[in-house]
């Protein structure tokens, strides 16, 4: 019986390991096409998505999408551990398209965008003006490129995270950041830090009134016997910002 099973896993993993190989191997001839397209201005990286699903070539895979997406993102690491810029940023583009389902693809490629492929092309002498026009140039590529994960997923918690992250550490725009936080902060399921870390941008940007009054709001829904909700942290920014005001606004928990 456990044998029987153990055969049956076996099997069944060698064949996911071949269809993913077979559909690698099958793309490549695409792949080589589509990259031309795009080094030689034919695409945009904001059309990759539309091949899926929409009668492009991509479509006809069907059931495939998941391994030739996880083949072309294969290929998209092996590019990146070699440093390879625009093979990297095709590859994502090509990964998405494949299937635009995993939100990881998105945050993972925004990543790399926003945060690899700058240094890459960066000799460490450069001046600061250059390198943060770079800096900033890829910045924004990694937004555009969360902004359509947004269109396919809709609003999620997750990418306006990620979103609020790059304005934080690479654009240093703490307006959109804050933007970027809120929005995330009222999604189901958002994570309790993104509250937080907007309301901390609100007293950083000079809001202390309005830092406090979403502070107060907040602190009703954190639960107290879940440490990650931070319900602690909150009271005791909360009281920091009435001593700050004066004790001109009351805190009630």
């Amino acid at each position: 019986m456990h044998s029987s099973t153990a055969s049956f896993k076996h099997g069944t993993l060698g064949v996911s390991l071949v269809v993913l190989i077979a559909a690698t191997y099958l793309l490549r001839p695409l792949a080589g096409r589509l990259a031309g397209s795009f080094t030689n201005g034919g695409l945009r990286p904001e059309q990759w998505p539309e091949l899926a699903g929409h009668g492009g070539p991509l479509a006809t895979l069907a059931g495939m999408r998941t391994a030739v997406a996880s083949g072309f993102w294969l290929r998209a690491n092996l590019a990146w551990e070699r440093h390879d810029a625009a093979a990297t940023r095709l590859l994502v583009d090509l990964a998405v398209a494949a299937d635009e389902r995993p939100v990881y693809f998105w945050l993972n490629g925004a990543r790399m965008i926003a945060y690899d492929l700058p240094e890459w092309s960066l000799p460490p002498s450069v001046p600061t003006a250059v390198r943060e026009r770079v800096i900033g140039e890829h910045a924004r590529l990694a937004l555009d490129f969360l902004e359509r994960g947004g269109r396919w997923h809709g609003p999620d918690a997750a990418l306006y995270v990620e979103m609020g992250n790059i304005h934080l550490r690479r654009t240093h725009d703490l307006e959109s950041a804050a933007r970027c936080y809120r929005l995330a902060a009222e999604q189901p399921g958002a994570p309790y830090y993104a509250a937080r870390i907007y309301g901390e941008l609100l007293r950083e940007m000079g809001r202390p009134r309005a830092a406090l009054a979403w502070l107060q709001q907040l602190l009703p829904h954190l639960p107290a016997d879940d440490p990650s909700a931070g319900r602690t942290v909150v009271l005791d920014r909360i009281q920091a910002l009435e001593r700050d005001l004066g004790g001109e606004v009351g805190c009630r928990p």
